[in-house]
């Protein structure tokens, strides 16, 4: 990951926006985080498009009695983030907006943890500001990525080896961390 060379902005648009811009796994990276009065919408792809949008809310917010409505939670990818970041104390329920999150692989998991670490990072680094993030996400994942399906026939209890995430995921957060706007 070459964070030297990131570039950033800030823009005087309508609502609060700010982009960066750096090199993750090899790959460019564009990031946009604009801040509605709603909700909090962070875009980030290495791809031509965002592949997936989740929706994700601290628990703190969701116990308004709608978290049946709202959100439903991910524990597997919950509990991974909390392995990436050594903290379990800001649970965070996720819910795919667009996207395949019926299926386990790779990208859907991977996109979970990052809202995951985004949503925790918001609410520690700003506990006053209540609005859930909207992700919009589009990864080029690298085959070490590559989780084994649910069904997978080999026995293996793991589902994937987190760790190797923990870059990505770092680098992501930091890279979204430049363009803070809560």
């Amino acid at each position: 990951m070459d964070l030297n060379n990131i570039k950033s902005a800030h823009l005087s648009f309508p609502v609060a926006a700010k982009v960066a811009a750096g090199v993750i796994d090899g790959l460019h990276t564009d990031v946009a985080v604009l801040g509605f009065s709603n909700c909090v919408i962070v875009l980030v792809s290495q791809l031509p498009s965002v592949g997936s949008i989740l929706h994700a809310v601290t628990a703190s917010l969701s116990n308004s009695g709608h978290e049946g409505d709202l959100c439903r939670s991910f524990d597997d990818a919950e509990s991974m983030a909390d392995q990436l970041s050594g903290s379990d104390d800001i649970p965070v329920e996720i819910k795919f907006l667009l996207g395949n999150p019926g299926s386990v692989s790779s990208a859907s998991s991977l996109y979970q943890i990052i809202a995951i670490h985004i949503a925790q990072s918001k609410s520690k680094q700003n506990p006053d500001d209540s609005r859930p993030i909207v992700l919009g996400i589009g990864l080029k994942l690298p085959r070490e990525y590559r989780l084994p399906a649910s069904d997978d026939a080999s026995g293996n209890d793991s589902i994937c080896n987190i760790n190797a995430y923990k870059g990505t995921v770092d680098a992501i957060e930091q890279l979204v961390g430049q363009c803070r706007i809560w």
